[in-house]
């Protein structure tokens, strides 16, 4: 079992910042898969005591593709599917452990599952595609912005 702390976004390391998710303890215990400790912080609630399904999707996004740029693969989502079980609590210790499913090409296929802390049942999973980004990435989305703005005067 491999325990490789892995780094917070680069979002979140800006100042003196935590996650924004509660993801701030996240390790890789192999190759394929990790583990992130998370807490749904209670600003995020969509009813009472219960986690935000945006939280939940968010959470899954960012600590899934986290997992892939901590192994040397910066890529971003191309689909994300999450299927919501039971309530998440908020202000509750979390477990979200992630798992490469397959690569094809540069096409990673990841899956996550979030329970409760002590708990043997899933409250949500997901399962999503994650595409190998290329160098001019961001620099064709820019270009790609820029021609879809209206002319102002």
């Amino acid at each position: 079992m491999v325990d490789e702390r892995i780094a917070l976004c680069r979002g979140c390391r800006v100042g003196d910042r935590s996650c924004r998710f509660g993801a701030d303890l996240f390790n890789a215990t192999s190759p394929e898969e990790g583990v992130a400790f998370v807490q749904c912080p209670a600003d995020f609630d969509g009813g009472p005591e219960v986690a935000h399904g945006g939280w939940i999707a968010g959470v899954f996004d960012d600590v899934l593709g986290r997992f892939l740029t901590h192994r040397g693969v910066k890529s971003v989502t191309a689909t994300l599917s999450v299927s919501f079980l039971m309530p998440v609590p908020v202000a509750r210790p979390l477990i979200l452990r992630t798992r490469v499913l397959s690569r094809e090409g540069r096409r990673i296929t990841m899956a996550g599952a979030l329970r409760l802390e002590g708990e043997h049942q899933d409250r949500a999973t997901a399962e999503g595609v994650w595409v190998e980004r290329r160098p001019d990435h961001f620099e064709r989305h820019r270009a790609q912005m820029s021609a879809d703005r209206p002319d102002t005067p």
